[in-house]
């Protein structure tokens, strides 16, 4: 068993050549997309190759050969590294397996090592064109706007589209104002966040070495009518001098005394 690979000329060209121009473009919503513009290159490479397998064998004193066709595949979708022997072949390659009672790995082994010194040689041909160097950096623009996005997202907290209404594929501030307002709801946030990690621990620290001194120092005389009143007083008090109802305002000490005197009420 041997194969054997048969170039062949085409009549048509290849069609789906890579476009030529990578664009930004804007939505009504004011976000940013990209398109691919300026028409497909021409593939003027005519040329595709059927792959098959050989069986030569004795039959009555005399040589036979019997062909398995597995694919044929066109120049370009060696070039671009679109072909897999698997996807393309494999249905067939366990025909012949079956047939000829040959292990299907064999096959394939069989197969790679005719393939790969003409696709390593049209691919090394392919990247000398105009074609692919536009794709490669179109290739390079697309996936570091990718990586951009979900790092802008990952640091300024917000949905990663946020940044389409900030830069557009190219890495170019568009909406130089957005972008602004952007990064002050990120600071803010985050300076009302660290007041809120401050007031927590802070209250913690002092609840955790008093506790014990309020429950030993007090015991509560209020009786069951009086600590109903008192338990609306706190949950008032306790929603008015919230962190969360007071952004911008440190209420960290009304906050103290009120959950010192919740201890004193015995509620």
């Amino acid at each position: 068993m041997y194969c054997v690979i048969q170039e062949i000329k085409k009549q048509k060209e290849n069609t789906n050549g890579y476009y030529k121009k990578l664009e930004a473009c804007k939505m009504l919503s004011g976000y940013y997309y990209y398109e691919y513009t300026g028409g497909r290159f021409e593939r003027p490479v005519k040329k595709a190759y059927k792959i098959s397998l050989h069986q030569s064998y004795r039959e009555n004193g005399k040589i036979k050969k019997k062909q398995y066709a597995i694919c044929t595949v066109d120049y370009y979708d060696f070039a671009t590294n679109f072909f897999s022997l698997y996807d393309w072949g494999d249905s067939k390659i366990q025909k012949v397996s079956e047939e000829q009672k040959i292990d299907i790995e064999e096959l394939y082994q069989l197969i790679l090592e005719k393939i790969e010194p003409l696709r390593e040689q049209i691919i090394n041909e392919f990247r000398q064109t105009e074609e692919y160097k536009t794709h490669e950096e179109h290739e390079k623009i697309t996936t570091l706007y990718a990586v951009n996005k979900m790092e802008f997202a990952e640091k300024y907290k917000v949905n990663k589209m946020e940044y389409d209404r900030c830069y557009n594929v190219f890495g170019e501030v568009v909406n130089a104002e957005y972008l602004k307002k952007i990064k002050s709801d990120y600071i803010k946030k985050e300076e009302y966040e660290q007041k809120s990690r401050s007031y927590q621990e802070q209250y913690y620290s002092n609840y955790n070495q008093s506790s014990s001194s309020y429950h030993s120092s007090f015991s509560s005389t209020y009786d069951d009518e009086d600590k109903k009143n008192l338990k609306k007083f706190y949950r008032e008090l306790s929603k008015r001098f919230h962190p969360d109802s007071n952004q911008g305002a440190d209420t960290s000490k009304e906050m103290q005394l009120l959950n010192k005197l919740k201890q004193e009420w015995g509620i």
